[in-house]
């Protein structure tokens, strides 16, 4: 597909399985040593109760946790820099993009659209100075990169 080969560029691309576990996992961990932490949920699969459950088992208030959490949606890889862009303006200790791959798929958009447009947001994401996590179904990705 051509999605799997605008994302096989990506350099420092660690694989991993059941991806939106692990970023509930890694939301979970940083709003519990953070202040805020920014979402942008490109695939609309960030589901608030599997935070609150384990914060439950952990008997830490999952309201508490919630409410440092900034979600922001994406629906294609147009919207994503702007994405980017609102979420950094809440001022997050971490920002999560999550289900990137998703927006890739759209085949409405033609690949050097969808390319040019990832790039684009990679370029800011690049400049960003806290931690950036990019998680798919399948990876994770901490310095964002793109080979040329």
């Amino acid at each position: 597909m051509q999605n799997e080969y605008i994302l096989h560029k990506l350099k420092n691309k660690i694989e991993i399985k059941n991806g939106k576990y692990h970023y509930h996992y890694l939301i979970y961990k940083f709003t519990r040593r953070s202040q805020s932490v920014s979402l942008v949920d490109c695939g609309n699969r960030f589901n608030p109760f599997l935070i609150s459950n384990t914060a439950k088992f952990e008997k830490i208030k999952a309201e508490e946790l919630l409410e440092r959490i900034k979600i922001i949606r994406v629906f294609n890889i147009f919207q994503l820099k702007k994405a980017v862009e609102k979420a950094l303006k809440e001022n997050p200790d971490v920002l999560i993009v999550s289900d990137i791959e998703v927006i890739l798929k759209d085949q409405g958009i033609s690949e050097k659209e969808r390319e040019n447009a990832f790039r684009s947001a990679l370029s800011l994401i690049n400049r960003i100075d806290i931690p950036v996590f990019v998680v798919g179904e399948n990876f994770m990705i901490t310095n964002i990169s793109m080979d040329n």
